[in-house]
């Protein structure tokens, strides 16, 4: 719940104040091609996303080989890192004024959001066992409608279904709520950086508190 309203907040966010988004990268590869259309000039913001989006969940699945520190154990490592460049991001971002009126810091503050939100999304895949990506909502609906179906149609025991269909639920509340406060808080930017930095330092206490299950 928290790691996808967290990408909600983001997504909403950098769709206002950067034109592309940082989760949602289907429809940056759409901007892409629009771009080159020539109906969209803020596409090099699109590639930078995608990029960064890549190279984050290549760091996530790096960082889970770290060896346990202390209470510092996955998914805390990737956790840590995410604090830390959303952090960095809110910094730069403040520090240019929204970047609104350069491409190139529009595209540089994408990417810098776009990477931890990279890490989110193996995080929540892989490590916490959940079977929904926190910006693929196409894939949540199907996934939802599916679970649904089975709990209705299916005999015997459903709880699986339940849970796909329950889970699938909360995952786009949560992911439309996030997307009311990213957009509800993109004129007072410091709100929403403090709000994604406090998801994250909730995420990591509660990692801290119980080592999570693995999956393969």
């Amino acid at each position: 719940m928290l790691g996808t309203g967290l990408a909600g907040v983001v997504d909403a966010f950098s769709f206002l104040r950067y034109k592309v988004f940082v989760g949602i990268q289907t429809g940056n590869v759409a901007f892409i091609g629009m771009g080159l259309a020539g109906h969209l000039p803020a596409w090099p913001s699109a590639l930078a996303s995608i990029i960064a989006f890549g190279l984050g969940g290549l760091l996530g699945a790096g960082l889970r080989r770290f060896p346990t520190v202390g209470p510092l154990r996955p998914p805390g490592w990737e956790l840590l890192a995410m604090l830390a460049l959303l952090v960095l991001w809110g910094l730069v971002d403040q520090s240019r004024d929204s970047g609104r009126d350069s491409l190139t810091e529009r595209t540089v503050l994408t990417a810098l959001c776009a990477f931890p939100v990279g890490i989110l999304g193996g995080l929540v895949t892989r490590t916490f066992g959940v079977q929904t990506a926190t910006s693929f909502q196409t894939g949540t609906v199907l996934r939802t409608t599916r679970g649904l179906a089975d709990w209705i149609f299916e005999r015997g025991d459903t709880s699986s279904a339940r849970r796909i269909a329950g889970l699938g639920l909360l995952c786009l509340a949560s992911y439309a709520i996030g997307g009311y406060v990213g957009a509800a808080s993109e004129q007072r930017p410091m709100v929403t950086y403090a709000i994604t930095w406090a998801v994250i330092v909730v995420m990591l206490l509660l990692a801290l508190l119980k080592r999570p299950q693995h999956t393969p």
